[in-house]
């Protein structure tokens, strides 16, 4: 029998530790629930203000927050309530993953922009976009969910997803409303989700006393 480590094994565990506190899907659900009041905002100013043109820079900042800053916000709060509970774990990717995985964010980015904006055209609507992004959203959790053993949580976000994004489409709206309806539940779906996982967390791992720490 080899007696090598088995390296996959060890990635999982990692992943299964770095969502088991939940804090993850709080942090990931505020920022959806910044973008609903970002593509809400634009139906609720004048037509003659010059303020869309903030707003365009804050979505930005959004995104740039979603991709650069989440897990660092993450961090902060694993740093206060994760780590002191239950040690410090994180995978580190090489360099090259890094790259790629920045590359493959952006070219994602870039074409899902172009293929909305394409279609949108062609179709002559939006109204379809909720529940594409539903769709898309509830895809790419089933994507992560065998990569991430004995978190079935992530199929009910899929459903959540893909159920608020279908509602959201059905509605007669404007699709900015329709998108800032689904981005806000799905987003508070998410926080639910997440601050239920911690609660069931900080109950089953108190922070350790005096004692308990001799003993370690």
């Amino acid at each position: 029998m080899s007696m090598e480590p088995d390296f996959r094994e060890i990635q999982q565990r990692v992943r299964r530790y770095w969502f088991k506190d939940g804090l993850g899907e709080m942090v990931v659900g505020g920022l959806f629930i910044l973008l609903a009041a970002y593509v809400a905002g634009h139906q609720w100013l004048p037509v003659d203000s010059k303020a869309p043109l903030y707003l365009d820079g804050g979505l930005v900042l959004i995104l740039l927050l979603g991709i650069f800053l989440t897990t660092k916000l993450i961090n902060i709060f694993k740093q206060h309530i994760t780590y002191p509970r239950t040690g410090y774990v994180e995978y580190y990717p090489t360099k090259k993953e890094k790259f790629l995985a920045k590359i493959f964010i952006f070219a994602s980015f870039a074409g899902f922009v172009i293929l909305i904006m394409g279609v949108g055209e062609w179709v002559g609507t939006f109204r379809w976009l909720p529940g594409f992004l539903g769709a898309l959203i509830a895809l790419a959790l089933m994507a992560i969910r065998p990569r991430v053993v004995e978190l079935n949580r992530f199929y009910r976000l899929a459903g959540v997803a893909l159920l608020a994004g279908i509602g959201a489409s059905l509605l007669n709206w404007l699709p900015q409303y329709s998108v800032s309806l689904f981005f806000a539940l799905f987003g508070c779906a998410m926080l639910v989700t997440g601050a239920l996982t911690l609660r069931k967390y900080l109950r089953e791992n108190p922070l350790p006393t005096t004692e308990t720490a001799d003993e370690r």
